[in-house]
């Protein structure tokens, strides 16, 4: 899948999911103690959720981190037709994130994220989650969701750590009309926070 892929569904209200799986996942998913990068926990509960979706071959985009020898050496041991986690990522490094901003303000945006990215101005819709550890809330939060859905076909971008792979899974089994992405990361430097390396080399036109 590239990114000219996905524009195509967006611009074509075309449904479906796609989920990240990089190191954390895979910490988490393997019990490793600790944290990932961004303070959110691995917890071993989340853990189990994440392997019982790998485990099992999915009806939706898994995406994994390409250039991250660890996370491509652990998807060969699951059944998935894995596609490239970070397009989005690149196209915002290279410069060509442009074109998926404009499907977004032709699309009805959900945005699950924290209170930073709510005035993003493509977002219709914004649900508020914690900057950490939002897996405490995860009910709640699939509930927030879910009250958003109606006969429109929407989509759903999530920036919500690693419990986003178990929120995608569980909303797209709950209603497969919408579309759901886990964007990461990918907006955080356009509404001032640099939370990856590459972020502070982007020439940035802010959304």
């Amino acid at each position: 899948m590239k990114l000219e892929d996905y524009i195509e569904k967006l611009e074509t209200s075309h449904p479906f999911a796609l989920t990240r799986w990089g190191d954390g996942e895979w910490f988490n998913l393997n019990k490793k103690k600790g944290q990932n990068c961004d303070g959110n926990i691995y917890y071993e509960d989340l853990g189990d959720e994440l392997f019982k979706i790998v485990s099992e071959k999915q009806n939706y985009h898994l995406g994994i981190q390409t250039l991250v020898g660890y996370s491509v050496s652990q998807s060969k041991k699951y059944p998935q037709d894995w596609v490239d986690a970070d397009v989005f990522h690149k196209a915002s490094s290279n410069g060509n994130l442009q074109e998926f901003i404009g499907s977004l303000e032709n699309s009805h945006v959900v945005y699950i994220g924290n209170e930073s990215l709510k005035n993003l101005n493509f977002v219709n819709e914004f649900i508020e989650i914690p900057y950490n550890n939002c897996w405490l809330i995860k009910d709640e939060i699939i509930k927030n969701v879910e009250s958003t859905f109606s006969d429109q076909t929407k989509v759903y971008l999530f920036s919500a750590g690693m419990a986003t792979n178990y929120f995608i899974h569980e909303l797209w089994n709950k209603n497969n009309k919408n579309i759901y992405i886990d964007v990461g990361s990918v907006f955080d430097p356009y509404v001032g926070r640099m939370t990856r390396s590459y972020h502070r080399n982007l020439k940035l036109k802010r959304p």
